[in-house]
């Protein structure tokens, strides 16, 4: 059987792996669209696979697994061992674990979550506080690119993998990177994904939805 991943392409997390499975060339992996807002993900049938019902949900002939970041490691780790996106040395695989447990718990928290009231319609103005954590979120971030190119170390990682779809959704939906200019340049290079412009694309829709529910603070 095919591996499935069930997914909404407007989420940056599930982009991400999208991005990973364009990237590494995997073949045979049936996607599987979840209309979320219309209850997909609370179905019996999806609930017996993941509990928490959230997106993407991975299904690897009845091994089951969400989260994206885990997703992400589990299939290089599964079918693409050793490969430098997700080399197996442990230092290596250490600071990628850390870009990736600083995305989950602090950067995407600061930033879609901040962007969640817009997106559910229970605010339309973006208020000095959310640019206030938005800013702390993006200059944090700009400290990992210090002393390299990429986000955990000299070349490119599913770290940056896992960052990208956000950063891209964020842009469009108007924030300037021009004063990020470690980020900015890190954000042009990402040019060199195999599946940046299919994510643009996506984001570009992400960031004007976004945009029209917005009355004040862009």
């Amino acid at each position: 059987m095919p591996i499935t991943l069930y997914y909404s392409r407007m989420s940056p997390p599930v982009r991400s792996v999208l991005l990973l499975i364009k990237e590494l060339g995997l073949t045979g992996i049936q996607l599987k669209e979840v209309d979320v807002q219309g209850g997909g993900t609370r179905t019996e049938e999806f609930l017996s696979m993941n509990p928490e019902h959230t997106i993407p949900t991975l299904d690897d002939n009845g091994f089951y697994l969400w989260e994206s970041r885990a997703i992400l490691t589990y299939l290089i780790d599964a079918y693409r061992p050793g490969n430098d996106l997700y080399p197996n040395i442990p230092k290596e695989k250490a600071i990628i674990n850390r870009v990736l447990q600083h995305d989950q718990s602090t950067f995407y928290p600061k930033t879609f979550g901040q962007m969640l009231p817009i997106f559910m319609q229970q605010t339309s103005v973006i208020t000095d506080e959310m640019k206030a954590k938005f800013n702390e979120a993006l200059t944090n971030l700009e400290l990992f690119l210090v002393r390299n190119d990429w986000f955990a170390g000299e070349n490119i990682t599913v770290a940056d993998i896992c960052l990208l779809p956000s950063i891209s959704s964020i842009v469009h939906a108007g924030f300037d990177l021009l004063q990020y200019p470690r980020l900015a340049a890190w954000y042009d290079n990402c040019k060199v994904l195999k599946g940046y412009e299919d994510d643009q694309q996506v984001a570009q829709q992400v960031g004007g939805y976004f945009r029209s529910l917005v009355t004040e603070g862009l």
